[in-house]
């Protein structure tokens, strides 16, 4: 079901990084700009997402039909039982190691066994256990995971697995009812349901294992244990994967969005590993209220606040100030259509950015890099 290399931008407090090498800037006038793709076309063509999601099938009378959800989901949901390993010492310092036992959820997002998790469900397990929707369990190994974005895969012999289908994340909507399917608490009897609303998008959540972007906000429960689950739509697609980590208000649960799940999966399957684009850029929105108030040429597009002293967009001539107004000649309005014009670039190609600086036009060709892991 995966596309080839995961083409994909992470959201680090709208700071955007692909790698660069710097070519002669050009003033020389804008060509005229298509409209992006929308993230729809974009990850749909390459990553096997759904096309744009239909209206909600599963209405009864108006109300949810949760179970039909559940049947379309379900079959697709695992329970882990994770085993990791830690030295433990006393107050002589005498130190042993202790076997501990975790849970989580997982769900199977390929026919050949591929699984994506939370990394924090996984980590450090010396041994991971997959209940399957029939009772039966199997022994997992690890495919690769990322701390960054809190996600994993892992895989299970066999083929033919009952595989969830993907959102597409342009019709995520603010209020739209969503199903949170897991092994909450580890209870015993099957996985647990849980039914809510997405109640904000593109939020950023500090965890015990960092800060984590793009997050979808529900009111549908979310407990220890359903953690690498997946909050799905009516429609029986998934929107996210949940995470149990953030504890940051009472009702409220967090799942990473499909938008940025897709690209990190098929990432790690194809390398191992997320492999991020580096510019060296922060970035903001550019809406009328910020032109007038920065007294901005552009209503439009992408205001660079800073370039990394040394880095590749530094090296490259980009200056803060600067609006970045277009990709290889398909305008860019906003940071969202930034991150989906790179998204499906790979490492070494070039692109061209089409920018505004001091009210005048310039094209700045660039050659993406791989982001250094530490940033």
């Amino acid at each position: 079901m995966l596309g080839t290399l995961g083409k994909f931008i992470i959201i680090l407090v709208h700071l955007i990084m692909i790698s660069a090498c710097i070519v002669e800037s050009v003033e020389t006038p804008t060509p005229d700009l298509l409209p992006i793709p929308s993230p729809a076309n974009s990850i749909s063509t390459n990553l096997g997402l759904d096309s744009p999601s239909t209206p909600p099938t599963s209405l009864v009378g108006g109300y949810p039909d949760i179970a039909k959800v559940v049947d379309i989901v379900g079959p697709s949901v695992v329970a882990l039982s994770v085993t990791t390993e830690n030295e433990q010492c006393d107050f002589f310092m005498r130190c042993r190691i202790v076997e501990r036992q975790g849970a989580g959820t997982g769900v199977i997002f390929d026919s050949s066994g591929l699984i994506a998790t939370n990394n924090h469900v996984i980590e450090d397990a010396i041994e991971i256990i997959v209940s399957l929707p029939d009772e039966s369990t199997i022994e997992a190994d690890l495919v690769g995971r990322d701390p960054a974005t809190d996600l994993a895969v892992i895989r299970i012999p066999g083929d033919q697995y009952r595989e969830v289908k993907f959102a597409n994340p342009e019709y995520i909507t603010i209020g739209d009812w969503v199903v949170a399917i897991g092994n909450a608490l580890d209870l015993l009897g099957g996985p647990t349901v849980t039914v809510g609303i997405v109640g904000a998008l593109d939020r950023v959540v500090t965890t015990e294992g960092g800060t984590l972007f793009d997050m979808i906000q529900t009111d549908a429960a979310i407990n220890p244990g359903n953690s690498g689950g997946p909050l799905v739509n009516l429609n029986g697609q998934v929107i996210g994967i949940n995470t149990a980590r953030s504890g940051t208000g009472e009702g409220i649960g967090f799942a990473t969005s499909v938008f940025t799940v897709v690209p990190v999966i098929d990432s790690i399957v194809e390398n191992g590993k997320v492999i991020f684009p580096w510019l060296g850029v922060g970035i903001d929105d550019v809406t009328p209220a910020s032109a007038a108030r920065l007294d901005l040429s552009e209503k439009r597009g992408v205001l660079v606040l800073s370039v990394s002293q040394g880095g590749p967009a530094f090296d490259a001539g980009i200056l803060a100030g600067d609006i970045i107004v277009g990709i290889n000649q398909q305008m860019v309005e906003n940071v969202k259509q930034l991150q989906v014009a790179v998204r499906d670039k790979s490492v070494g190609d070039n692109i061209n950015v089409h920018l505004v600086r001091d009210g005048a036009n310039k094209v700045i060709e660039v050659l993406l890099g791989e982001m250094p892991r530490g940033l």
